[in-house]
């Protein structure tokens, strides 16, 4: 159930009540209550452990999820429009012994309510680029347990000039076009992100995504074993690879 406009300005005023309260001291259980939601929100994703990432969050039409990025912006309200494809991509994708460091530690505390707010950098394993985001969260606490009610993620390293930044903007575009199944303008970007980073597994292995949604087999096989050649420790690529073997006639 999406919610109703009456549910936004309720939200506002929640949050609004929030940022009026004083900083809770660091000592307070209800404080590390909350960073330990937080923390295995990011953890339980990474694991692929889709029970312990849905039990971080309230699962109703209150919930909020807002991803901003150099190229695309979404927000969905209500748990339904975000919760079940997130554990849908988490279960086709292998687990990742990430490293999550986090700074810059807003936390505030009316009550049952809590605001966080924090930078964020995720290293992976495979030694790519570093995950830079300014992140937020808005938690609930009911019968006696905090969970998630919204969460906001600004990646600011996928804006800028940067190599990383235009290849993560041309990857997510190509990824955007290749959802809406507007296929053939998928690959062309991704044809085009690749031409201009050919040292990128990320960008073989999006191109190959691309031609697997759009039916073509060959093609896909063809740069995810570019995707491997170029990083064998691609375990997305990899993945994706065995389930395009084990489907093929």
């Amino acid at each position: 159930m999406v919610p109703t406009a009456r549910q936004i300005p309720i939200a506002i005023a929640l949050l609004a009540a929030l940022l009026r309260g004083s900083h809770l001291p660091a000592q307070s259980a209800d404080a590390d209550d909350v960073a330990r939601v937080i923390r295995a929100e990011t953890e339980t994703y990474y694991q692929r452990d889709t029970a312990g990432w849905k039990g971080t969050w309230i699962q109703d039409s209150s919930a909020i999820r807002t991803f901003i990025t150099g190229s695309s912006y979404s927000v969905a309200l209500g748990w339904n429009r975000f919760g079940p494809a997130t554990v849908a991509s988490m279960t086709k994708a292998p687990p990742q012994a990430v490293r999550i460091g986090r700074s810059n530690y807003v936390v505030r505390i009316d009550g049952a309510l809590a605001w966080v707010e924090y930078d964020e950098r995720t290293d992976f394993p495979d030694g790519g680029v570093p995950l830079d985001a300014r992140q937020q969260r808005t938690l609930v606490k009911r019968n006696g347990e905090w969970r998630i009610l919204s969460a906001g993620s600004f990646v600011g390293s996928t804006f800028g000039s940067s190599p990383h930044a235009v290849e993560t903007r041309l990857g997510g575009i190509g990824s955007d076009l290749s959802d809406a199944k507007q296929h053939r303008d998928a690959i062309r970007v991704l044809a085009l992100n690749a031409e201009l980073f050919p040292a990128s597994s990320d960008a073989h292995a999006a191109l190959a995504a691309a031609h697997a949604a759009a039916g073509d087999a060959a093609l896909a096989r063809r740069h995810y074993e570019k995707a491997l050649a170029l990083d064998p420790r691609n375990a997305t690529a990899r993945a994706a690879l065995a389930r395009l073997l084990r489907s093929a006639p």
